[in-house]
């Protein structure tokens, strides 16, 4: 865990103009600065940078707040990886503290060592005679001496060569087993990586947080691959496997294809293929799922041909559905995968197959249609029932009205019967809290406005710490209309203190979540809401007077329910706040 303290000084020592301008040019607009925002299409530049509040903001898409939230939403990384990338920048060591008993300067020195071992066993591979075989057995496969280098694959001669390597560099024993390059066996310690393949896995700012390796060559009863296990530093559900070679073609693009495993995802890279990363040899997860909608909201599956591709396929389509990626499925001759395929037809066939990739619905039935009889009763209720559960993850009942009808059409069914086959099965229990409504009473939701008296008390709380003090002993978190400002509001009355208010950059720094940083800097940025103390004062009346009429409405039901028990004596009470509140509201 990164110290507040810690995150105000990067903010504070960071310039914004200078980290923007490093990514964008940007032009001299008055006090502030201007580009065209990068996170989204314009053609009329709306983002504005403000070198006197240290923020930014886009009038466009509502993107906005400081350095840190630049770097997270431009780099495609999370709050503290951003932290770490303005702190490198600035020459920085963070003082981590202890979070869930992990120290986090332990996963500095565990990182240390996995960079080490990888260039370990990079040299190994390129310069020791040992290493012949297994060079050879890559280069047979099609990879390159270039790939080679740019994925950093090496081999590992065990015989615990590394962990004499690494006693030679005063690296601890202690060190080395917490980053899972060396096991304990028989009151001693070996290398775990005997005579493989090495591939090192990198996060997405290339930072090696582990291994894979290979055998080369056929050995009796050994396992083809293995991977590193989890530890402080590496956690196989969070990451995807080529990512950082990858996604800026990913976002280019505006596609992942993922493949399940390494040469899955390096052949193809290396043949031109380059919006590619795997999904380490594992079932996809919800943290991988996260992963990819920081680049991407179209995911292409490209399992292999057989019967486990498939059922992985089946499991993945649902996972990303149910986080709202958009879903396609390519489907691979049989008993080919990415790998051997671009080796063995040639890059252009898997391009060919990636054009001609199916829509998740069509693919699933498909395979369901080969799986069950879809002629009988008993198949036909099976296949509706899969792509029921599927389409219980989709967020738009306009889609999920589509598919139905689409299903409707593949089994033969009315689609008045499959509608309340649906209804019957998933109204009440859908995960989206939805049930299918017909086109005719289908909605479309409306983007929330917020009054021009909530935005000018926000203004003076963010400009004049005598202001909050006054507001909080006036108004509540209630008072306000909109979810937004109820959501702000609420932070700045158990968090904020004047001081903190004074100084917003600040506040906006330690702000990890992006709706709250944005309607900061929209508040501080825009220069239209009235900044003059009757506009204040008329704007705090305003809502205690809302706060008083919704009160009286209440009253007045209560004593509605009051006459019609007969109960004399709560009505006189009731009649008395009443009268007490028409006196306030005069």
């Amino acid at each position: 865990m990164i110290p507040q303290g810690f995150i105000e000084e990067v903010q504070n020592k960071t310039d914004i103009v200078e980290l923007i301008s490093s990514y964008l040019p940007l032009r001299r607009a008055g006090r502030n600065f201007r580009a065209n925002c990068p996170f989204h299409s314009e053609k009329t530049p709306s983002f504005m940078i403000s070198p006197q509040k240290q923020i930014f903001h886009c009038f466009g898409c509502q993107a906005g707040g400081g350095a840190v939230q630049f770097v997270t939403l431009y780099e495609k990384v999370n709050f503290p990886e951003a932290v770490e990338i303005l702190a490198k920048r600035l020459g920085l060591e963070i003082p981590y503290q202890k979070q869930d008993g992990i120290n986090s300067k332990l996963k500095t020195n565990i990182s240390d060592v996995a960079a080490e071992a990888s260039v370990f066993f990079h040299q190994n591979l390129l310069e020791d005679k040992n290493a012949k075989g297994a060079l050879a057995y890559l280069l047979n496969r099609g990879i390159s001496l270039d790939t080679i280098k740019q994925f950093r694959i090496g081999y590992a001669p065990g015989r615990n060569t590394l962990l004499d390597y690494f006693r030679k560099k005063n690296f601890t024993i202690d060190i080395l087993e917490k980053a899972s390059l060396i096991v304990s066996r028989q009151e001693s310690f070996h290398d775990m990586f005997n005579d493989r393949v090495m591939f090192p896995i990198f996060d997405v700012r290339g930072k090696v947080l582990g291994f894979g390796g290979r055998i080369w060559k056929d050995i009796k009863e050994a396992p083809k691959y293995i991977n590193s296990p989890e530890s402080p530093l590496y956690s196989k559900r969070e990451h995807l496997f080529g990512l950082n070679f990858s996604k800026d073609e990913i976002i280019k693009q505006d596609c992942i294809i993922v493949v399940e495993g390494y040469l899955d995802m390096i052949v193809p890279y290396a043949a031109g293929i380059k919006n590619i990363a795997a999904s380490l040899g594992t079932a996809l997860t919800p943290e991988q799922a996260h992963l990819i909608r920081r680049y991407t909201s179209h995911v292409v599956l490209a399992y292999d041909s057989d019967k486990a591709g498939q059922a992985a396929t089946l499991r993945a389509l649902d996972l990303l559905l149910e986080n709202e990626l958009k879903v396609k499925v390519v489907k691979l001759p049989q008993g080919f995968d990415p790998d051997s395929l671009v080796r063995k037809e040639g890059r252009d066939c898997f391009a060919r197959l990636i054009a001609q990739r199916e829509d998740f619905f069509d693919y699933k039935i498909g395979v369901l249609k080969n799986a069950h009889d879809a002629e009988s009763i008993e198949g036909k209720t099976k296949i509706t029932q899969e792509i029921f559960s599927t389409l219980a993850n989709l967020k738009s009942e306009i889609e999920r009205y589509e598919y139905i009808r689409k299903l409707s059409q593949a089994l033969r069914i009315k689609e008045e019967i499959m509608i309340d086959e649906w209804r019957r099965s998933h109204g009440a229990k859908s995960k989206n809290n939805t049930y299918l409504k017909s086109p005719g009473t289908m909605y479309k939701g409306t983007k929330e406005l917020m009054p021009l008296t909530e935005k000018i008390i926000f203004k003076f709380m963010l400009n004049n710490k005598k202001a909050f003090p006054f507001i909080k002993k006036n108004l509540t978190e209630t008072d306000f209309s909109s979810h937004l400002a109820r959501k702000a509001a609420s932070y700045f009355f158990s968090s904020g203190s004047p001081d903190a208010l004074a100084a917003p950059e600040n506040l906006v720094s330690g702000i990890q979540d992006k709706d709250l940083s944005s309607f900061i800097s929209s508040i501080i940025m825009d220069e239209d809401i009235p900044f003059d103390k009757e506009s204040f004062k008329g704007s705090i009346l305003k809502l205690r007077k809302n706060r008083m009429s919704d009160l009286r409405r209440k009253v007045k039901d209560q004593i509605g329910e009051a006459e019609a028990k007969g109960d004399r004596g709560k009505l006189e009470d009731l009649i008395a706040k009443h009268d007490s509140i028409n006196k306030e509201l005069r």
